[in-house]
């Protein structure tokens, strides 16, 4: 593999991709992204990745006005961008678009994937055909996010559920997460958290969960602690809800050296 020292190409994500010598056609919205809005020219180089750590250097070609493929050329080495352990924002609906800024704030600060719940005190309310075509524009803000900031890995968008069934669903999929319960009523701050936590003892999964406008209710206060949910205080001061996902990754960071590699942590 070569490293690529060029000028920064076009990134598009192609999840199929996986070998050199591949010849893949391209969806009708990346041939639109190529032809009409990047203007790329036949033969004209660009990168492709697959979302799963993998990126290519590959070439566009165009068979007709509607139709193009691209020619998957040598491997890139790529940067691991990700965090040394996986973090994840359990989100409660926020009104408007303020579910757009976290997702993509997050996503450029190495969050590995996205819960949002529906909260009894959420003034928003999604169920049916409107959730999932919210959760598509979801998907959609995350991929942007991701090929903005050289995401090596794809974080993923779960669908809305009831704050029991994520805490359920948290449990079976990751049964040894440690699931950070932020509340104003919480005496344990989250820096004397961090700062107690014996280094390189576990990896596992970290869960940030964020309530609504109108805060958590005791019931879900009550609910977290019967599943396990560590309580913690994040600050004095009262945050918006969609700032708090961002302060508190980019805190969590700092303070647990997400960011330092391997060697970096063992010195």
């Amino acid at each position: 593999m070569k490293q690529d020292n060029g000028k920064r190409l076009p990134r598009f994500l192609l999840e199929h991709c996986n070998s050199v010598g591949q010849v893949l056609d391209l969806p009708d919205d990346l041939m639109h992204y190529a032809s009409r809005v990047l203007r790329l020219r036949d033969g004209e180089v660009l990168r492709v990745w697959n979302g799963h750590g993998a990126e290519f250097k590959a070439s566009v070609h165009y068979l007709s006005k509607k139709l193009a493929q691209v020619h998957i050329g040598e491997q890139l080495i790529t940067t691991d961008t990700e965090l040394n352990r996986s973090v994840h924002v359990l989100q409660a609906l926020p009104e408007s678009d303020k579910m757009d800024w976290v997702l993509e704030k997050c996503t450029e600060l190495g969050v590995a994937g996205f819960h949002p719940v529906q909260a009894q005190r959420s003034v928003v309310k999604l169920e049916g055909e409107r959730a999932s075509k919210r959760q598509s524009h979801w998907e959609r803000v995350v991929l942007a996010a991701s090929l903005q900031s050289e995401r090596v890995q794809l974080p993923k968008v779960e669908s809305v559920k009831s704050l029991k069934t994520a805490f359920e669903t948290i449990v079976e999929t990751w049964p040894n997460a440690q699931v950070l319960w932020f509340t104003p009523q919480a005496t344990n701050p989250l820096r004397q958290w961090a700062a107690e936590i014996v280094p390189n003892v576990t990896n596992a999964p970290l869960f940030i969960c964020v309530g609504p406008e109108g805060g958590w209710s005791p019931e879900e206060t009550a609910l977290a602690s019967e599943m396990g949910a560590l309580p913690l205080n994040f600050s004095q001061r009262i945050l918006r809800t969609e700032t708090f996902a961002v302060a508190c990754v980019a805190q969590l960071t700092a303070l647990l050296n997400l960011e330092a590699n391997q060697s970096e942590r063992q010195k």
